[in-house]
């Protein structure tokens, strides 16, 4: 399944639209953002690779962050569903070896 058809799912159950806008509206608006990593500074922005989860499922996608005046139109960045993954939440241990 891909984000773009599980957001389209999940809005038509909840009685929203489905149209680009308003499924990028639910997966900015509606997730809960439980990773954030990979800050990329740029004059008037930030981009960073975010972990959402909406019902159980996460899906990772880069989010932006203004610094300036402008807004993302301005700029010619949106958000882009194409790109966006369903991802697993996975853990492993590390072992860090340090000296006393």
């Amino acid at each position: 399944m891909t984000v773009r058809e599980f957001l389209t799912e999940y809005n038509k159950k909840d009685g929203y639209g489905t149209d680009d806008d308003e499924l990028i509206e639910t997966l900015i608006e509606y997730g809960n953002i439980v990773h954030r990593e990979g800050r990329d500074i740029h004059r008037w922005y930030m981009c960073d690779t975010v972990v959402t989860e909406i019902d159980g499922t996460y899906i990772k996608y880069i989010d932006y962050t203004i610094t300036g005046d402008s807004c993302m139109r301005d700029m010619d960045l949106k958000y882009d569903l194409d790109s966006a993954k369903i991802v697993e939440r996975k853990e492993r241990e590390i072992v860090e070896i340090y000296y006393e």
